[in-house]
C-alpha cells in the first residue's frame, strides 16, 4: 500500500462515514453522535475484523515502521473504530424498544459470525450482509411502517404494536433522503475496510527528508481532508433541508387561535415572568392543593365523562369533562414520577410567583367512558379512526372506570400565544424579554432560569413552556396587553431524569459558582434549550431573597403533599419528604454563597 492511501484516503474514508453516519432528517437536520449501545457493540465488531485479519494491526502498528509511519497507522485504527461505531449507530433505531431488538440481535450475531472463526473475506461477506439486512430492515421496512400519511392498514398496524408493548414500541420516521445518505455511509464504509492494508505487510515505506517535515505533510493534508468532508457532509445536510418557499401573505388563512409572528414576537418581549404572590412566601401552604375555584380535596373523588382527543407525550393521561361543563386533565398510573415530580414542582412555581398551572391530588377519578388504559385508547383512534377496535364495542358512556394513584390539572386560563400550532417558547429565546417594552426586568428572566436549573427543568423543549394572555388582556389587533410566561410541563424535574434524589441532590447548581455560569449539557438532551448562561448578580439575588422565604418545614410539606412516600421507582431515602428538604435546603446554600456575579458580557 502507498502512502497516500494509509495517510490521506483511509482517515478520509472513515472520517467521512463517522460524520455522514449521525447525519437525520426528520423534522429538522440533526447530526448525532453514536449512542453507547454503538460504542459498546463496536467494540467486538472491530475484534471480529482484527481476528480474521480484516485489520492487520502489525501492518499499521509495528517496531520495524517509524514513528511516522505508526502515527499514521494508529490514526487509521482510531477512525476505524469511530466509522464502526456509526455505522452501527446508523442501523439501529434511535431510542424504544426497537433500539434494544436491534441492539440484540447485532449482538447475537457478531457473537455467531466470531464463533465461526472465518477468514478475512468471509467475515466481510458476513458483514456485509449482516448490515445490508439491517439497513433494509430499519430504512426500508421500519420507515415505511412509521411513515407520515399512510393507510389504515398503517395506521392499525402501527397501533397495536405500540399499544402490545404499553408504548414502548415507538419509531420517529425520517425523510427519505436520511435513507440515502445511509446506504451511501454504509458502502463508503465497506470500501475502506477493503482498502485496508492485507496481513504481514507494511504499509508506508520510510522516506528521507528533513526531520518533523514528513509529520507537518502528513497532518496537514489529513486536516484539510477532514475539513473537506465535514463541509461535504454539511452540504448534503443542507441540500436535504431545504424547504418549500414561504407561501405569500394572505394565500391560506391562518387558524383563528394563531397570531403572526410579529405579534408572538411582541408579547414575548413584553411577557411578565414573575408577579408578587397572593400569599406571602413563608405563608405558603405547600402541602395541600391549591385553592381557588375549582379546587378539589385530597379525599374527593370526581366523576367526570371522557373527553375524546387525542393524546401525545408518555405519561398516561386524559382530558375529562366535570359537571358544568368545566374540562380537566387527569393524570395517572401507579408508580409514575412524573406526578409527583409535577405536584411539587407546580406549587413551588406558584408559591415564588412565577407561572405554573394547578395540579391536585384526589383519592380517585371515576370517568365515564374510559376504558382501563384511555390513554391508549386515545392514541389508537387518534391513529387509526377504529372506535370499536380502540375502544371495545365503542365508546360507552354508561361503563365507569375508576382510577386511582391520579393527579388533576387545571391550566391558569388565558389564550395561547403562538404564531405555529403548539409552539411554545424555548429558554434561547426568553432573553428577548424587555423591561422596556413592558416584560419583566432582567432579574426576573435570570432567576427563572436559575430556578429552572435549581429543579432540573431539563425537558424543556420548546411546546413544556408557554406564552398565554391571561383573561382581560386581548387587544383587537390579536395582540395582548399582558402577556404572560410560564413553564407548562414540569413532570420530568427534580433529577435528571425524573423525581431522583441521589441525582438531583449530587447535581451542583452552578458550573462556576464564581462567575455565576449555570449549564445543563450533562442532562438528557444536552441541556435542550437551555443555553450555558451566566446568571446576573440581581438576578442571584432576586432568587435568592424568595428562595429563603421558604421554612424547612414547608418544604417538607411540599414533598409529603406530592406524596413521594408513596412513590414507586425510586430509592427508599427518596421516599422520605425530609431528606428532599435537606437537598432543597442545599441548593438554596449554593445559591447564597456563590458570586458575586460577573456582570454580562464580562
Amino acid at each position: 500500500m502507498n502512502p497516500i492511501r494509509e495517510a490521506i484516503v483511509l482517515p478520509a474514508i472513515f472520517l467521512t462515514v463517522i460524520l455522514c453516519g449521525g447525519f437525520r432528517l426528520g423534522a429538522a437536520v440533526s447530526l448525532i453522535p453514536p449512542s453507547l449501545t454503538a460504542l459498546v457493540l463496536a467494540v467486538p465488531l472491530v475484534g471480529l475484523l482484527v481476528r480474521s485479519g480484516a485489520i492487520a494491526v502489525p501492518a499499521l502498528l509495528h517496531g520495524s515502521r517509524g514513528a511516522l509511519e505508526n502515527i499514521s497507522g494508529a490514526v487509521v485504527l482510531a477512525t476505524v473504530f469511530g466509522a464502526a461505531a456509526q455505522a452501527v449507530n446508523l442501523v439501529l433505531p434511535d431510542a424504544g424498544l426497537l433500539h434494544a431488538a436491534f441492539a440484540i440481535f447485532v449482538f447475537c450475531q457478531l457473537l455467531t459470525i466470531g464463533a465461526g472463526r472465518m477468514d478475512r473475506v468471509a467475515t466481510l461477506r458476513a458483514l456485509l450482509v449482516l448490515f445490508g439486512s439491517l439497513f433494509v430492515l430499519r430504512f426500508i421496512v421500519v420507515e415505511a411502517l412509521y411513515a407520515p400519511g399512510g393507510g389504515m392498514l398503517q395506521r392499525l398496524l402501527t397501533t397495536l404494536m405500540s399499544g402490545a408493548s404499553l408504548g414502548g414500541i415507538s419509531y420517529q420516521s425520517n425523510a427519505p433522503a436520511t435513507g440515502y445518505i445511509a446506504f451511501f455511509t454504509l458502502v463508503l464504509f465497506f470500501v475502506g475496510l477493503i482498502l485496508l492494508p492485507r496481513p504481514l505487510t507494511l504499509a508506508l515505506v520510510r522516506r528521507s527528508g528533513p526531520p518533523g517535515h514528513a509529520l507537518r505533510s502528513t497532518f496537514s493534508l489529513m486536516l484539510m481532508v477532514s475539513l473537506a468532508a465535514a463541509i461535504a457532509c454539511r452540504q448534503k445536510a443542507d441540500q436535504g433541508s431545504e424547504t418549500p418557499a414561504a407561501a405569500e401573505p394572505g394565500s391560506a388563512p391562518k387558524p383563528a387561535a394563531l397570531v403572526t409572528a410579529a405579534q408572538r414576537t411582541a408579547a414575548l418581549r413584553a411577557a411578565r415572568i414573575w408577579q408578587p404572590p397572593p400569599v406571602s412566601i413563608s405563608r405558603a401552604a405547600l402541602g395541600s392543593n391549591p385553592s381557588g375555584p375549582g379546587s378539589f380535596n385530597e379525599d374527593d373523588v370526581p366523576e367526570c365523562r371522557l373527553v375524546v382527543k387525542g393524546m401525545g407525550g408518555t405519561t398516561p393521561k386524559f382530558d375529562c369533562e366535570l359537571p358544568g361543563p368545566d374540562i380537566v386533565r387527569v393524570k395517572y398510573g401507579r408508580g409514575n414520577p412524573e406526578l409527583h415530580a409535577e405536584i411539587a414542582a407546580t406549587r413551588l412555581l406558584s408559591a415564588l410567583g412565577f407561572g405554573a398551572d394547578r395540579m391536585y391530588v384526589v383519592k380517585k377519578v371515576r370517568c365515564a367512558g374510559c376504558t382501563v388504559f384511555p390513554f391508549q385508547s386515545l392514541k389508537c383512534l387518534a391513529e387509526t379512526g377504529l372506535e370499536k377496535a380502540c375502544f371495545p364495542g365503542g365508546i360507552d358512556y354508561k361503563s365507569v372506570s375508576e382510577f386511582e394513584h391520579v393527579s388533576i390539572e387545571r391550566r391558569l386560563e388565558g389564550r395561547r400565544i403562538e404564531s405555529t400550532p403548539d409552539q411554545g417558547w424555548a429558554f434561547y429565546e426568553i432573553d428577548q424579554v424587555d423591561a422596556g417594552a413592558g416584560g419583566s426586568p432582567r432579574p426576573h428572566v435570570d432567576a427563572l432560569k436559575l430556578l429552572a436549573v435549581v429543579i432540573a427543568h431539563w425537558d424543556n423543549k420548546a411546546e413544556n413552556q408557554r406564552l398565554f394572555c391571561p383573561p382581560g388582556g386581548d387587544l383587537p389587533d390579536g395582540g395582548c396587553s399582558k402577556p404572560f410566561a410560564i413553564l407548562q410541563d414540569l413532570g420530568g424535574s427534580f433529577g435528571p431524569t425524573k423525581l431522583d434524589l441521589h441525582n438531583w441532590r449530587s447535581t451542583p447548581v452552578w458550573v462556576d459558582p464564581r462567575s455565576c455560569l449555570v449549564s445543563m449539557k450533562h442532562m438528557p438532551w444536552g441541556g435542550a434549550t437551555f443555553p450555558d448562561t451566566r446568571i446576573s448578580e440581581e438576578g442571584r439575588l432576586f432568587l435568592l431573597s424568595l428562595l429563603e422565604q421558604l421554612s424547612a418545614a414547608q418544604l417538607r410539606d411540599l414533598f409529603a403533599g406530592a406524596r413521594v412516600e408513596s412513590s414507586e421507582g425510586i430509592t427508599a431515602e427518596g421516599r422520605q419528604p425530609a431528606a428532599w428538604a435537606a437537598a432543597f435546603l442545599d441548593k438554596v446554600r449554593q445559591i447564597r454563597e456563590a458570586g458575586p456575579c460577573t456582570p454580562r458580557g464580562i
